[in-house]
């Protein structure tokens, strides 16, 4: 019979496979989510294996994440609700292309004429309902009758024949997950169960399952190469890197830094524009993120790339509009004064946590620098810019040691970048 895998969703399975685990559905998870445990054999998931009362042990093997992380993660690697409603509408009508071929050979029937009509009628909220339909009425998918279970036309399509998932119509299994995830609670499970294949020796018990169906994938797929992020300089690399592992350690690993000290680049936001353009011209195929300040600075050097054509793979973005800075104190010619610096004078200190910015209760200002006339605005730049980054790296040390006290700190700037970041390539 062989050995099989399930990756089983709030408990109920959407994606089974025989011998290895589907390389696409491991990308959901991290080598951190792996868990090996015992437990009964009764304890596998029934929908899956039908095994009620019996009580030998086994070792398991199972990647475990919530809902939730996984939602972000899909979004990050570009399975977003939106790109998963775009891939529904070309997949469905892919699906009626191939009816209506198979119509022109061998002549349609009465069941293909309803499953087009259905599937014409049918958006993605439908199939959200639909998966909640069967998962909370616990349908078996591997049944021939499905009467006792009073499914709506949509939900009895979706387990009909199904085999080893739901008759989706996708061109990726993520595109499948990410839309079931939207039918569940955010803080119920997801697990890939690996036990059978491992005992069956497909893998060994120490495989690090995920990281090896990375490699399968990434030989020539940039959807599953790690996101390359490039900033002005090695300290907003810190800090953004820092920052990432420890307010969101589950998206960590889809991102790769640039590290401006291994590479000899310079700094900055020219250098930075630089790099954007020989990324372009060698026409590499990774996704990229350039972070650029929100100062005058970084919207000057911007306008090099006007004339670059810049390909879907390559995003770049400025440091968000941050409302705390709105009215922030200044220092220039005509004195001190408190005005938004929000485009003039965004470097990443001033998003680094207004507990960092303040001495003696007082926010550290802004100095006006040179002015642009290109654009017709000063450059803004913080003051004792150093000490700033050693308080924050103060806080973040403190946080790494003892995540309990991440609370205690505001978070609320550097939240906002990141934030921008795993959106980069849904603006």
């Amino acid at each position: 019979m062989g050995s099989y895998t399930e990756l089983a969703i709030e408990d109920y399975p959407v994606v089974q496979s025989k011998s290895y685990a589907v390389p696409e559905v491991m990308t959901i998870f991290s080598e951190k989510d792996k868990l090996v445990y015992k437990r009964k054999m009764s304890e596998r998931n029934y929908l899956a294996w039908g095994i009620k009362d019996d009580d030998s042990e086994e070792i398991a093997y199972t990647y475990t994440t919530t809902v939730s992380k996984t939602i972000d993660r899909l979004n990050v690697m570009g399975f977003t609700l939106k790109e998963s409603e775009n891939d529904l509408q070309l997949s469905i009508q892919g699906e009626i292309e191939s009816l209506k071929i198979q119509d022109d050979i061998f002549g349609r029937s009465e069941k293909e004429n309803k499953t087009m009509n259905l599937l014409k009628s049918s958006d993605i909220y439908d199939f959200i309902s639909a998966f909640s339909e069967i998962k909370e009425k616990q349908v078996p998918t591997y049944l021939r009758s499905f009467e006792e279970y009073k499914l709506s036309r949509l939900a009895l399509h979706l387990v009909n024949n199904s085999n080893f998932t739901l008759n989706y119509p996708c061109s990726d299994y993520r595109f499948y997950i990410r839309v079931f995830l939207e039918a569940c609670n955010k803080d119920s499970l997801v697990t890939q169960d690996i036990t059978e294949v491992t005992h069956a020796g497909y893998y060994s018990e120490e495989e690090h399952v995920r990281d090896s169906s990375d490699l399968i994938l990434t030989h020539g797929f940039s959807t599953n190469s790690k996101i390359i992020i490039l900033t002005e300089g090695d300290s907003d690399k810190n800090i953004i890197e820092r920052s990432l592992k420890l307010l969101y350690p589950h998206l960590y690993d889809y991102y790769s830094f640039m590290n401006f000290g291994l590479s000899n680049a310079s700094g900055g936001a020219s250098s930075l524009v630089a790099q954007i353009k020989g990324f372009v011209g060698v026409g590499i195929k990774n996704k990229i993120i350039a972070v650029l300040d929100n100062d005058t600075a970084a919207h000057v050097a911007k306008k090099g790339l006007n004339k670059t054509e810049i390909p879907d793979n390559i995003s770049i973005i400025h440091y968000p509009y941050f409302d705390k800075l709105e009215n922030y104190p200044t220092i220039g010619p005509t004195g001190e004064q408190c005005i938004n610096i929000n485009e003039v004078a965004g470097s990443i200190e001033v998003y680094l946590g207004f507990d960092v910015l303040k001495i003696n209760e007082k926010l550290i200002p802004v100095q006006w620098r040179g002015y642009d006339q290109s654009i017709g605005k000063y450059q803004g730049e913080i003051l004792n810019k150093i000490l700033v980054q050693e308080k924050f790296y103060e806080k973040l040390s403190i946080c790494e040691q003892n995540q309990t006290q991440i609370e205690l700190y505001d978070w609320l700037g550097i939240k906002l970048i990141l934030n921008s970041i795993f959106n980069a390539f849904d603006q």
